[in-house]
């Protein structure tokens, strides 16, 4: 069992940190709680020590033992940190370098891999210096479980609501059990959607959101290993640890997986244009009175799968497979096709579970037959499953 510190902070939704606390205790943990002033107005300590039978720490200037300065001890003392809620205001101060609490003090004094749970309105989550300070919190490191989308205290109804207490919790235990198996070995991973120009304005796409590839492409690198993400335009924050090439069409992406198929495990996301215009044209096309109709003639794009199923030795490959139809028919003959190791295959003709979803629930075919089915589930706890599997497979 872990030791762990839970912060919280000014939010509404600090009240479910007391079921976190009393679910971890629960499961035999063992919880040191530190409040900020502004959590205070929405919970007491008293609720915390009822739970967690330990001292809840409010003022850095109150030492309650004189024996230890305790925002170092505490830091100290823990396995893991885990901020929940953490407000706009705190992810603020933290990423650049303002300490002016016991939480914040805390965190400063630290070594520990710190989660990060926000909660907050839908147009302050939106705020870029708010994703720009998460990115730069995520690159040193911190984690980040995403908020959820629902009805939120001030009204509205959209994302911005702390991720649930069971999710918080497998979290941390997925965490904390990580033995950084994947340490010294590199993972390829590629992400999101391919553009396929058609002319300066417009182009040729798909939904894909990339959030898949990039839970993925965490969990890898939170088992130690050097991961290097190839990733199409998405609206996201790269993680932390972790190399992300930015490229554009399918071709780009070609070229950079081609640059790194000296990987361990190679895990191919990325939702690619099968097809991109054969001609490119230099200015805007014109619509005339003329023409009722626009014939675009497309030529095939390279096909990264089965180029790395035939190009690598060593590589471990895994593919995807976003099917609408006879969905385990096309993942199987994937599997044997692309030469692959593995085949994660899905059913995206449900919006639940589809392209641009916070959720999935794929099942992995590996090339030996096993078979691993994960049900619906957030896209981040299902990277950290795939991961998991994959590893146990590929030492397998």
């Amino acid at each position: 069992m872990a030791n762990i510190v839970i912060g919280v902070t000014g939010g509404i939704a600090a009240y479910k940190a007391i079921d976190l606390t009393s679910k971890l205790i629960q499961a035999g943990h063992a919880v040191r709680v530190v409040l900020t002033g502004n959590a205070l107005e929405f919970v007491t300590p008293l609720a915390f020590q009822a739970i967690s039978r330990n001292h809840v720490y409010t003022d850095t200037f109150k030492e309650e033992d004189p024996s230890v300065i305790s925002h170092i001890n505490i830091g100290e003392w823990a396995d893991i940190i885990v901020v929940t809620p953490v407000t706009a205001n705190t992810i603020g101060k933290l990423a650049n370098g303002i300490y002016d609490n016991m939480l914040l003090n805390v965190l400063a004094a630290n070594t520990k891999p710190v989660i990060m749970a926000p909660a907050m309105n839908v147009h302050m989550y939106n705020q870029p210096a708010v994703s720009r300070n998460i990115q730069t919190l995520m690159g040193e490191g911190y984690h980040f479980i995403d908020a959820e989308s629902g009805f939120l205290a001030c009204g509205y109804n959209a994302k911005g609501r702390m991720a649930n207490v069971p999710e918080i919790k497998a979290y941390i235990e997925d965490l904390l059990s990580t033995d950084r198996s994947l340490a010294g070995k590199k993972v390829l991973v590629t992400a999101g959607p391919t553009r396929e120009s058609i002319d300066p304005i417009r182009y040729l796409t798909n939904h894909s959101s990339g959030k898949m590839g990039y839970a993925i492409a965490e969990a890898a690198a939170s088992r130690g290993a050097e991961v290097v993400l190839v990733s199409g335009p998405v609206n996201l924050t790269s993680p932390g640890n972790v190399e992300r090439i930015s490229v554009e069409s399918t071709q780009d992406m070609f070229e950079a997986v081609k640059g790194h198929l000296d990987a361990d495990i190679g895990i191919f996301t990325a939702a690619v244009s099968d097809f991109t215009p054969a001609t490119v044209h230099g200015s805007k096309m014109k619509k005339t009175q003329d023409n009722d109709e626009l014939t675009i003639e497309l030529k095939k794009t390279p096909d990264i799968l089965k180029y790395a199923g035939s190009h690598t030795d060593g590589m471990f490959v895994v593919g995807f497979a976003a099917e609408t139809d006879n969905v385990r028919e096309y993942a199987a003959g994937k599997l044997e096709k692309k030469n692959a190791d593995c085949i994660v295959m899905n059913d995206v003709s449900n919006k639940e579970i589809g392209m641009n979803s916070d959720d999935n629930e794929v099942t992995m075919l590996f090339k030996d037959g096993h078979e691993q089915q994960f049900p619906k589930m957030d896209k981040q706890t299902l990277g950290i499953q795939i991961i998991e599997t994959l590893v146990k497979r590929w030492n397998a």
